[in-house]
């Protein structure tokens, strides 16, 4: 009864409404901030620097900390450094309690827009405050033999003209990005082996930079910018958590909803 869940706000409705836990940030708490006591002797704004543009925002005054919960959530999902998002989390451990849980959902990739944007607002980048970073979904469009080079194409339409191409060759998988008649190199791509074995791809010259992840079916194809390559959102919804060493995955429902019970020690 005493657990914590961590997400983006929306869910978040139901957890304390059904479930009836604590929470980090809910859709009523979108203006809100959290205030804790510090032992820093500091008067003003801290804008801390981290990575991938990161701003993460603190104003320190009469022997306290405040930051935006919208923000904290945000970075939490949008930093590649796990220590940062645990030390983030820790503001919002309930005395006594050792049980705290991150979801990770499918709808987030679809609003990455939103907590890229927050995790990077600043009031010195006024007047573009945020950078927004979008994750590309893509269906499979077809697939056809390429008979002289012993292959198969899989193509993955982005617009008019415009595709990710997969060639496939002694099972191997090598993309490339098609726009008219001309190839251009995909740095990344990490994808599953008919037994179901994880692999990736790397040509470190490649024109284009950036992930691409192949669900098993091979009918989704998602594009990663460099920006949320190493997100922790990435790497727990996309890669269910692998190496990270404070986000334990629970339990995937559907592919759609991830659960990790977090590690805050």
């Amino acid at each position: 009864e005493c657990s914590v869940v961590a997400t983006y706000w929306d869910p978040v409705h139901f957890i304390t409404g059904i479930a009836r836990r604590s929470f980090v940030f809910d859709g009523a708490t979108q203006g809100a901030t959290r205030t804790l006591p510090t032992d820093e002797n500091l008067t003003g704004m801290v804008i801390e620097k981290a990575d991938n543009g990161i701003n993460h925002i603190k104003i320190y005054e009469n022997g306290t900390v405040t930051t935006a919960r919208i923000q904290d959530i945000a970075t939490t999902l949008f930093t590649s450094n796990e220590t940062l998002a645990i030390n983030i989390l820790k503001d919002y451990e309930k005395p006594n309690c050792t049980e705290f849980y991150y979801i990770a959902s499918a709808d987030l990739i679809g609003k990455s827009q939103w907590w890229t944007y927050f995790a990077t607002w600043s009031p010195l980048n006024a007047p573009a405050f945020g950078q927004r970073y979008n994750y590309a979904i893509l269906s499979l469009s077809g697939a056809r033999p390429i008979l002289e080079q012993n292959s198969i194409a899989y193509y993955y339409n982005v617009g008019q003209n415009t595709a990710f191409v997969l060639y496939e060759a002694n099972s191997t998988l090598t993309p490339y990005f098609q726009q008219q008649n001309q190839l251009a190199g995909v740095e990344k791509l990490y994808y599953f082996d008919k037994q179901g074995n994880g692999k990736l791809f790397v040509n470190e010259n490649a024109d284009l930079k950036g992930l691409l992840w192949l669900d098993p079916s091979r009918q989704t194809l998602v594009f990663i910018p460099p920006e949320l390559e190493s997100s922790m959102f990435t790497r727990m919804f996309l890669f269910n958590g692998a190496g990270l060493m404070k986000f334990e995955f629970v339990n995937s429902w559907g592919g759609e909803v991830k659960l990790f019970r977090v590690n805050l020690s």
